[in-house]
């Protein structure tokens, strides 16, 4: 199979095939594009750099060295803050990197390339023959204007005076478009942009090897055509319009090819793959020999996979329009001819590329470095963009999760066990002694930061017990109190049951509306006090029980019921020793005789 050109002016992508793969790419998209010429404004100068930033409109400003600066003398003596130029971009922004500009032009044609601010004629070495060298320069000298420069492409060879002609023609319309814009406008401005795809795909790849044009638009059938006409090339090439309801870029299968292009991983066909990264600062393509196991021996594995591999880098560079520092780790060989095999390989593969790489030597390690010029933007800086999860690492760093100090960790543990009141532990006299012991060996700012959220914590849930209780609605009890004899004394029978009815008088229950505005300690004491209280002398081993009567079972927790006992132990205390003394009255004048006779005893004996 020949060489195939394709043409999708409603993508904007253009492409090269040869023997049914594709070799390049041409893609017109993004806000900067290699060749524009902008009217630029000087913003700082850097003379510890020797270069200059100026302002062309983009969010990032572009980069001037002194050498791309036209004119003698140091870098201020060039440029001076606030001076407009008219600069040209050489080299496409990468990353957070501006583009670079240069104030020598150059505007390429299919036979020539004009250089408004140099002067002489260059020929271009591919043209071997001296004859033809002598011809095309005598041409160009008698054609171009005095004061610009040209240099003969080597589309040139062969081609007569009145093509030639009219390409200089062509050259310097463009160049005077922009020297008229140039003075109308304000800086920062865009003066001029390569924006014809089909021109440009046809400018660059079109040659005697070419077979077949083919285009998606019937206005670039009849572009591609009159082009061709021009350049006497109608007859040997086939210019096709895509009819098809697929478009022309899944028929041919480009957009297969610019996905696998843009992949890590590219397989070889004898079962090796190679690694492609790009980074920044570098490339690096690492060679690995797969599944390719059908040699018979490991040498010649070996350099059969280095063989495939590099004819496939080279493929790959040119096609992801890779350039800078690359680095390629073929697979390590023992024998020395055969790293100067892979060596020449390679070279060879890399002879047909027009970013002119300059290869280095191969290592001891296999390592082979070489540089190739940058050409516009990557295929990868084309068509992706960074992830805003990863940020273009390919890894997503987890949540640091630090664990809380010991103290905070034992306190949570020891809080989320307990249940009920949070002073249940000071009964417990083995866990109290085991608490202190274990906080005296602790530093004194975690004992202090233990007992601030101790006391927080309890703080917390008692205000929230209150609450609590105080919403709950409260009845408040009827109590009947009554007072019994232990031992029932016939004689006095009728009378004590007389005065237990008239003591027995019922608690008047409350209003809803007092009750609403007590709390709630303020009804227990009131239900305590309002007992009447029944004369010593009268009374003889009496107890009073206090039976109650609600409508309602109330939820009274551990805490109030604490305080009911409190309440009555000393009122309990005292009927009890009240009623002792008055039942047994002699037993106490018994018992302080008993005294006083042991006391006259002591005395008579300390006297004697």
């Amino acid at each position: 199979m020949g060489k195939k050109i394709v043409i999708a002016e409603k993508d904007n992508i253009g492409a090269v095939i040869e023997n049914g793969k594709v070799t390049e790419f041409f893609v017109h998209k993004g806000d900067v594009l290699l060749g524009d010429v902008y009217l630029s404004k000087v913003d700082n100068i850097l003379p510890s750099i020797e270069a200059a930033f100026v302002d062309v409109g983009l969010d990032k400003m572009g980069f001037i060295h002194t050498d791309d600066i036209m004119g003698k003398g140091t870098l201020k003596e060039k440029v001076k803050p606030k001076q407009k130029l008219i600069v040209q971009v050489i080299k496409e922004p990468v990353g957070h990197k501006g583009p670079r500009m240069t104030t020598a032009l150059s505007l390429p044609g299919r036979f020539l390339v004009l250089l408004p601010d140099e002067k002489g004629i260059n020929v271009s070495r591919k043209i071997t023959s001296q004859k033809e060298r002598a011809r095309l320069k005598s041409i160009v000298s008698l054609l171009k204007p005095v004061g610009v420069g040209i240099i003969v492409r080597t589309e040139a060879e062969g081609q007569s005076e009145a093509e030639i002609q009219e390409d200089i023609e062509m050259l310097l319309e463009k160049w005077n478009s922009i020297v008229n814009a140039a003075d109308t406008a304000n800086p920062p401005s865009l003066l001029y942009r390569d924006q014809d795809l089909l021109y440009r795909t046809i400018r660059e790849a079109c040659d005697n090897d070419v077979e077949e044009i083919l285009v998606d638009t019937p206005f670039a059938l009849h572009r591609a055509t009159q082009l061709l006409s021009h350049w006497n090339m109608q007859d040997k090439i086939k210019i096709t319009l895509h009819k098809d309801t697929e478009p022309l870029l899944v028929q041919t299968g480009i957009i297969k090819e610019i996905q696998n292009a843009l992949n890590i991983k590219v397989n070889l066909p004898l079962g090796g793959y190679l690694f492609i990264q790009q980074t920044e600062a570098l490339t690096v393509v690492d060679v690995n020999s797969g599944k390719f196991v059908s040699s018979s021996s490991q040498a010649e594995t070996i350099l059969k996979t280095n063989l495939e591999a590099a004819d496939e880098i080279a493929r790959q560079l040119k096609l992801r329009n890779i350039g800078g520092m690359i680095i390629v780790d073929f697979i390590d060989m023992t024998s020395r001819v055969d790293k100067l095999r892979v060596l020449e390989h390679f070279e060879l593969a890399l002879a047909n590329d027009k970013a002119k790489p300059q290869i280095g030597q191969l290592s001891d390690l296999g390592l082979v470095e070489l540089t190739r010029h940058r050409q516009g933007q990557s295929l990868a800086e084309v068509f992706t963009k960074k992830c805003d999860k990863c940020n273009g690492t390919g890894y997503i760093i987890e949540d640091l999760k630090v664990a809380n100090s010991t103290a905070q960790g034992e306190l949570k543990a020891k809080m989320n066990k307990i249940k009920g009141p949070f002073n249940q532990n000071q009964n417990n006299k083995k866990f109290n002694k085991f608490n202190k012991n274990k906080q005296e060996n602790r530093p004194q700012n975690v004992q202090n930061n233990e007992q601030q959220l101790q006391e927080t914590v309890v703080q917390e849930t008692a205000q929230e017990f209150v609450e609590k209780v105080e919403a709950t609605p409260i009845e408040t009890p009827v109590i009947e109190v009554k007072i019994e004899d232990k031992k029932e004394n016939t004689k006095r029978k009728s009378a004590k049951k007389a005065k237990s009815k008239k003591q027995e008088q019922p608690i008047e229950e409350k209003t809803s509306s007092e009750v609403e505005t007590q709390t709630v300690e303020e009804k227990l004491v009131e239900v305590v006090t309002s007992v009447p209280e029944e004369k010593p002398a009268e009374t003889k081993k009496k107890t009073r029980k206090i039976k109650t009567k609600t409508t309602e079972s109330i939820d009274i927790t551990d805490d109030i019921k604490d305080i009911v006992e409190d309440i009555k132990k000393p009122t309990e205390e005292k009927t009890e020793k009240q009623e002792k003394a008055e039942k047994f009255p002699k037993k106490k004048q018994r018992a302080k005789g008993r005294k006083s006779a042991k006391m006259k005893k002591e005395e008579e004996t300390a006297n004697a």
